[in-house]
């Protein structure tokens, strides 16, 4: 009996052993299966989120939101895909399913840059100025996981261009000047910022940014010709010309070919020019009447009883033409030339405005560019 007490009392450390081993195995069995199971998730998770992007990158919404769902089912509501997927909705113009999914997501990150600049341009596109403001402001003063600075320059690049799009010019140059308070000296920043104040209509600061951005980088036609452009209508000819010649060489093309020979002939037929002669002036005068002499002609022709240009507007300018250059044939000194240049220019400059009956010929387009701007270039 003792012997069997203690067979029993000796069996019982034994079961318990390989009871304990038993669980140990099955525990660590499980755990295997499940961290495979997990892996196995992950991988099918980052395969269809690869396809996703793959498809968004070929332009291919529906498909990339297709696959998004089924990356979703593995990765359990995972922000980075759940962010691809509104903006795979936003690609397929599937508007309010994007905004829904940003809003969840906002809601979890209030302050999260990415998430603000999506909804931003949501609202853009929505025509919705208020929100669209609201969220661009979430984006430059957000939180960006890299390059933070770089990316809420570039969101303040993205309001401006938006405000300036909706013609909020006023709002349009704060952003613009506080970008520029901090902004890369870079060529390319330099270029934007010239090309942001160009369609503000401030090209003495345009210029400014030209050239310092063609400081940097000499071989970009395009700032070249901006820079032309904005000198052109600064009055300042002989700059433009430089400028249209160094694009031109750079890249040759109409647009910088025909503002080249706009700004060539608007210097040819400028006669308020302080440095000149009597006879010089005189021709120069006689050529921009005959210009619009010419204009005069070709609208009158073409009205055929349109109200456009009434037969009376245009008996009128003509009999002011033929007084006028009465007068200028018989101008002699240069002081009679220059009291003829005032009433010139309101001659020319309404014939060349009130007749537009076809598009401007170039030395149409000088005549207005110079007499347009008598008061800034009297001698």
């Amino acid at each position: 009996m003792l012997n069997s007490r203690a067979a029993s009392i000796f069996r019982r450390p034994v079961y318990i052993f390989w009871l304990s081993l038993l669980a140990i195995t099955f525990f660590a069995l499980t755990f295997g299966l499940n961290r495979l199971y997990a892996q196995k998730q992950q991988q099918l998770s980052r395969y269809w989120y690869g396809r996703a992007q793959a498809a968004l990158e070929s332009h291919q919404a529906d498909e990339a939101i297709s696959d998004l769902r089924t990356a979703l089912v593995y990765s359990h509501d995972r922000p980075q895909y759940l962010f691809s997927l509104a903006q795979a909705l936003e690609a397929a113009g599937r508007i309010t399913e994007a905004r829904s999914y940003l809003l969840s997501l906002l809601e979890d990150e209030p302050g999260n840059g990415p998430y603000n600049l999506q909804l931003a341009r949501l609202a853009a596109k929505e025509n919705d100025v208020s929100h669209a403001m609201r969220y661009f402001n979430g984006a430059i003063y957000g939180a960006w996981e890299s390059d933070p600075i770089s990316k809420r320059q570039q969101a303040r690049q993205e309001l401006v261009s938006y405000l300036l799009e909706k013609g909020m010019n006023t709002q349009a140059r704060g952003e613009l000047l506080t970008f520029t308070t901090d902004m890369p000296k870079t060529a390319q920043s330099e270029f934007w910022v010239a090309n942001a104040f160009s369609r503000l209509g401030d090209d003495s600061s345009a210029l400014q940014f030209y050239k310092a951005g063609l400081r940097l980088d000499r071989r970009n036609a395009g700032a070249m010709l901006g820079a032309g452009e904005s000198s052109f209508r600064l009055l300042r000819y002989h700059e433009a010309l430089n400028y249209f010649k160094a694009a031109l060489a750079l890249r040759p093309d109409a647009t910088t070919s025909g503002w080249l020979q706009l700004t060539s002939m608007t210097m040819d037929l400028n006669p308020f020019q302080s440095q000149m002669s009597a006879v010089e002036r005189r021709h120069r005068l006689i050529l921009a009447m005959d210009i619009a002499d010419q204009r005069l002609r070709a609208c009158t022709q073409l009205q055929n009883g349109s109200s456009a240009n009434s037969p009376s507007t245009s008996q009128s300018l003509r009999a002011q033409w033929i007084q006028l250059d009465d007068q200028l044939q018989n101008a002699r000194s240069d002081s009679d030339v220059v009291q003829l240049l005032a009433p010139a220019a309101n001659l020319i400059v309404n014939i060349e405005k009130q007749n537009r009956c076809s598009a401007p010929a170039v030395g149409d387009q000088a005549l207005l560019q110079i007499y347009a701007n008598a008061e800034e270039l009297q001698p």
